[in-house]
């Protein structure tokens, strides 16, 4: 019988060369092989240190943990002895401590990667709430994904309200080759994070998705909607490079960080529609009164400028017979052809009712009374549909005038009734304070109906 086989342990004795001498029967039994096989073998053939022990490692007395090299779930405890000969090993069962201390490792890490998360979601909740744009957003959406997960790159893609869905911030791997809109749409119908730990698990997702990835080395990918109630607009993805599997916390974190942006945007895109709405006419989408007066504070005396007024003839006739919703239509009809006849540099504005004027940074009044021209002449463009008549009051002031943008605007107003009392359809400046007839542009309908 060997000296160790009546201890409820192991006993391993070693060659001063590392090589395995004599094994008792509890350790022949324990690691499934026969007493004769063992002999010879070097103890690492056996046997393999456990990296995450809480245990110093095996140069010391000991004790460490090892761990079956065939069945890494089962373990002893070993500690050492040395001798002339070489050393002796004894050998505890240590397995479920082992699993014990794997359990509590990993919980530990959960615990230290879950606080990490929790701060950086408080982090990105107050840089989101600080964006003044919907790009500086994207990009702290997209520094903040890359970050999270210790991805290469993150991208983030937005859809805008003319329904067009760009790349916001951030960087595509793929360099176009996939269609941005086709991924998003594996995410957005769904309403669901979507986490590929290698290209084979995107064969069946995507038409060339997973050849895509093989050609741009991306291991694996997590993509998130970014929706907010009701409103859907876009989402972020985060490419590796490296081999990468996820834990259960990857999407609810995705989703929480795909939650607080979501909502930043639909607050920035609300103040947008505020912002809009205060400054332009909801009608014709045109700058409105408030907006016009402001902008031409800021220009009358630093530069110089015309005013155009232009009211257009007999429209109340047709608003009264036709109704407020034929009217409106006319009148986005009319705003339309008054921004297609003036020039980038000029502002067109809805003063009230059926009165719009427009900003032209010259006092010219040749130049002015041309751009009139052009609008009286695309107002009676009848191949475009209905043709107007217009009066149009103009009024100038040269760089350094002491007119007031309110001067100006009513010295305008004036020469514009005096066209219309004139009998409508044409154009009168006002020039030096006495008022000109230019004549009528055109013939015109009576009736813009």
């Amino acid at each position: 019988m060997n000296d160790g086989d009546a201890l409820p342990a192991g006993v391993v004795h070693l060659h001063a060369s590392g090589v395995i001498a004599s094994v008792n029967d509890w350790f022949a039994e324990w690691i499934s092989r026969s007493r004769k096989e063992l002999v010879g073998l070097a103890l690492d053939d056996v046997l393999t240190y456990a990296h995450d022990d809480f245990f110093p490692d095996g140069r010391g007395p000991g004790p460490w943990m090892m761990l079956d090299r065939r069945d890494p779930g089962r373990a002893v405890i070993v500690s050492r002895e040395h001798s002339r000969e070489g050393q002796t090993l004894l050998l505890l069962e240590a397995s479920a401590r082992w699993r014990a201390l794997r359990d509590l490792r990993r919980d530990h890490d959960l615990a230290d990667r879950t606080s990490t998360r929790l701060q950086l979601l408080m982090d990105s909740s107050v840089a989101f709430s600080t964006a003044t744009s919907e790009d500086r957003l994207a990009t702290i959406l997209a520094d903040t994904a890359g970050r999270a997960y210790n991805a290469e790159h993150a991208a983030v893609y937005l859809h805008h309200p003319d329904g067009r869905t760009t790349l916001v911030a951030g960087h595509d791997p793929f360099n176009g080759e996939i269609d941005s809109e086709s991924l998003i749409a594996l995410v957005s119908a769904p309403r669901r994070t979507l986490a590929l730990s290698g290209p084979d698990e995107g064969e069946s997702l995507h038409p060339g998705l997973a050849p895509a990835m093989r050609a741009a080395g991306v291991h694996a990918l997590i993509a998130t909607p970014l929706h907010h109630e009701e409103m859907d607009f876009g989402a972020f993805i985060a490419w590796f490079r490296h081999e990468r599997t996820f834990d259960h916390e990857a999407a609810p974190l995705a989703e929480a960080l795909a939650g607080q942006a979501a909502q930043a945007l639909a607050t920035l895109r609300l103040q947008t529609r505020l912002a809009f709405a205060a400054t332009h006419d909801d009608v014709t989408g045109l700058p409105n009164r408030r907006h016009l007066e402001d902008q031409l504070r800021a220009i009358v005396g630093q530069t110089a400028c015309a005013v155009l007024f232009v009211d257009l003839d007999r429209f109340k006739e047709v608003n009264d017979r036709l109704g407020h919703h034929a009217g409106d239509r006319m009148l986005r009809e009319a705003g339309r052809r008054l921004l297609a006849a003036v020039r980038m540099q000029d502002l067109v504005a809805r003063y009230g009712g059926d009165e719009f004027v427009i900003v032209c940074p010259t006092a010219d009044v040749s130049a002015a009374q041309a751009i009139a021209r052009r609008v009286l002449a695309l107002l009676h463009d009848g191949a475009t549909g209905r043709v107007f008549g217009a009066s149009i009051g103009i009024a100038t002031a040269p760089a350094g005038s002491p007119s007031t943008a309110e001067q100006l605007i009513r010295t305008a107003d004036t020469a514009m009734y005096r066209a219309k009392e004139a009998g409508g359809n044409q154009i009168m400046s006002a020039v030096g304070g006495p008022i000109t007839l230019t004549g009528p542009v055109a013939s015109a309908p009576p009736d813009v109906a």
